[in-house]
């Protein structure tokens, strides 16, 4: 089957723009700067999950699934997201959370609740606590004759990959319309599946019987929410499992034009900011217009000016969205959780 060939729902606006962004560029002190606009695909308030929800939904829709069991915070994008995206078809929606109930209702879970979602909070701040609890919802649903489709936190499976896999041809085709001939691929990490969606579909693309062949791109996750070395070989393996899907077979080793490596981001914590941080990020907004989160854009972005005097030739960003986590900065600055100080990751 090809890539082509698996069901999707059709939701974005694609292909984003890729724009250059010399003012952006000026405060990283990187010399040519890209952005690939992922804030803007289109679907609700965009960011870069409609690509994952795509594919999901449809196989969601394939199995005959009625209810989606979807995992992610309370200021989790991407849960709500798919919220809105599952409302939009038809299908019910549990949102399993960790920790409790806010004392402060953040836009995320806001929008879950007026999607119609059923949220459940799992009462432990531990993150991984959120999968066990999904299963637990869906056997429930079971019993009840109810037919659940269960979806880890930020979509990271195979089947999301998908959509960063078509993404990763979209982004050759608009370097060779640039005319690049190698570049520095930036982006936020999570959970994964958008790094690994990005890599099974560039080591295609660059191959030798791909549409870019004369491409070197080397890619670089800034991994915001685990240290590095946890998450590396779950990427590897979801890499391979969405190139099997996609009808690519086996990936590893990679293409030697498309590389890839994972550097720690994480800063504060995840989603944690300091001054420093807000300050970085109102200093983006105010020359730029883009709007940066502080969960995600704002780590990557960080370690990329921090890290920009090793970067030589054109860098791409990849802009992941997280519009709401930025209007819960605005309405309440104090929302975030803080901490005075980090230390630099090098």
């Amino acid at each position: 089957m090809a890539l082509s060939d698996i069901p999707r729902v059709r939701l974005g606006s694609f292909p984003t723009p890729f724009q250059p962004t010399p003012r952006l560029g000026s405060l990283l002190g990187t010399a040519e700067l890209w952005v690939k606009r992922d804030d803007l695909t289109g679907f609700s308030w965009g960011g870069n999950k409609v690509r994952t929800i795509e594919y999901l939904l449809a196989d969601a829709i394939q199995q005959d699934a009625d209810t989606v069991v979807v995992c992610g915070g309370p200021t989790s994008n991407f849960a709500a997201l798919m919220a809105v995206a599952c409302a939009t078809s038809g299908l019910a929606v549990h949102h399993i959370s960790y920790g409790s109930q806010p004392s402060r209702m953040p836009a995320a879970l806001a929008v879950s609740l007026g999607s119609g979602a059923v949220v459940e909070f799992t009462g432990s701040q531990d993150r991984a606590s959120m999968g066990a609890a999904a299963n637990a919802e869906a056997r429930q649903l079971r019993i009840v004759g109810k037919h659940p489709y269960v979806v880890p936190r930020g979509g990271a499976t195979a089947v999301g990959a998908l959509g960063f896999a078509n993404a990763a041809v979209e982004l050759a085709e608009q370097l060779e319309q640039v005319g690049f001939e190698a570049v520095t691929v930036v982006l936020p990490v999570g959970s994964g599946g958008t790094i690994a969606g990005l890599i099974a579909g560039l080591t295609v693309a660059l191959g030798p019987t791909g549409q870019a062949a004369s491409l070197n791109i080397d890619v670089v996750g800034v991994s915001v929410s685990r240290p590095p070395n946890e998450l590396r070989n779950a990427i590897e393996t979801m890499a391979n499992e969405c190139a099997s899907l996609a009808g690519w077979g086996h990936m590893w080793p990679i293409a030697d034009r498309c590389r890839w490596s994972l550097v720690d981001g994480r800063g504060a914590g995840f989603g944690a900011s300091d001054p420093r941080d807000d300050a970085f990020a109102d200093q983006i907004n105010s020359r730029t217009g883009l709007l940066v989160d502080p969960t995600y854009n704002i780590k990557a972005l960080s370690w990329l000016r921090e890290s920009s005097c090793r970067r030589s030739g054109p860098v791409v960003y990849w802009h992941t969205g997280g519009a709401l986590g930025v209007a819960d900065r605005f309405a309440d600055p104090h929302a975030i959780r803080r901490v005075p100080s980090r230390a630099k990751n090098h």
